[in-house]
């Protein structure tokens, strides 16, 4: 399914758990690479020219890097577990276990997951893998059981995400793009919202999404489908964003992006918040491996994340940091 991108940098500070820039992180490894094999990102260093406003894949041109856009990390309501895939016989499925790092790790899934999201509901929404152009979005109980619940099929659905548990949005990748689409699961209803892709709800009727630019910047919009009001939120043209995910507080939005590590003078892709009005766009991680799939925990103090520092062999697992600013 995903390519991984293994940096060429040098391996002494690959195993460092973290670099100067990140003091007072507290950057803790959750998983141990040993006995959990955590599915990393797909980056390149090069950018591909048709990547452009009709693909669903960020980037930076100016930065020549470009990403996956996957979620193959979630936090579950109460913040007491975690949720990621890990590869077994050439298939991506969801192992869950407690956000702490103590304890086993339980398979949930035993499909091909493209990715997924821990509703507030205590279900897991996926996408399943059925063909190289084709994923369907099902649900399946986060602790209990193995039916998976279908609620889209016969196209290419990725992205699943849902505010409430009652109304479903997704990504649906056509001849004209990707474009997000809401299915009600009471009503039946099905709606296609808004182009863009990696809807992040916040509300019933608001997302925050990834739009790519024609020039091949990947930009955070927020979008109210329901009175046609879209908000640009970040865009710079030297980086590209996306995994935008709002704080509990409502204060900051959690952002994955490109940015130069200082100790190898390589694009990278690393961890940033910034306003939901724009401002104060901050990088928090600054590790030359690169930090993934960003997502808060529960009570919005500490953010965890996928990357591959720390280990000899560029394995990736999943991280804990603190966030106070």
């Amino acid at each position: 399914m995903a390519a991984i991108w293994i940096p060429t940098f040098a391996k002494k500070v690959q195993e460092e758990e973290y670099v100067v820039e990140e003091s007072g992180l507290n950057v803790t490894k959750i998983t141990d690479e040993e006995a959990n094999s955590v599915i990393g990102p797909s980056v390149g260093k090069n950018w591909i020219k048709t990547n452009s406003a009709n693909t669903a894949i960020a980037g930076s041109k100016k930065g020549k890097i470009q990403w996956g856009t996957t979620r193959t990390l979630a936090v579950s309501p109460d913040g007491s577990e975690i949720a990621y895939l890990t590869r077994n016989n050439d298939k991506d499925n969801i192992m869950v276990r407690r956000s702490s790092g103590s304890g086993a790790s339980t398979q949930r899934t035993f499909r091909d997951i493209w990715d997924f999201d821990w509703g507030s509901d205590g279900n897991l929404y996926v996408s399943e893998v059925i063909g190289i152009e084709e994923a369907k979005i099902s649900s399946i109980d986060a602790h209990k059981g193995s039916a998976m619940r279908q609620i889209s099929s016969n196209n290419f659905d990725l992205n699943p995400a849902t505010f409430d548990g009652k109304v479903i949005f997704f990504t649906r990748i056509d001849k004209n793009g990707p474009s997000i689409w809401s299915f009600n699961k009471e009503t039946g209803e099905l709606v296609n919202c808004a182009r863009g892709y990696q809807p992040s709800p916040i509300s019933d009727k608001e997302f925050l999404c990834t739009r790519n630019t024609k020039e091949g910047n990947s930009e955070i919009w927020l979008v109210d489908f329901i009175n046609g009001q879209e908000t640009l939120i970040v865009s710079d043209k030297t980086k590209g964003f996306s995994n935008a995910s709002l704080s509990p507080s409502g204060e900051w939005i959690l952002l994955q992006g490109n940015a130069k590590a200082s100790s190898t003078k390589k694009e990278n892709l690393d961890i940033f918040v910034i306003k939901p009005d724009g401002t104060q766009l901050t990088q928090l991680t600054f590790h030359p491996s690169p930090d993934f799939c960003p997502e808060w925990s529960a009570d919005g103090k500490q953010i965890y994340f996928i990357s591959s520092r720390g280990t000899k062999k560029d394995s990736y697992n999943v991280w804990r940091m603190n966030f106070e600013l």
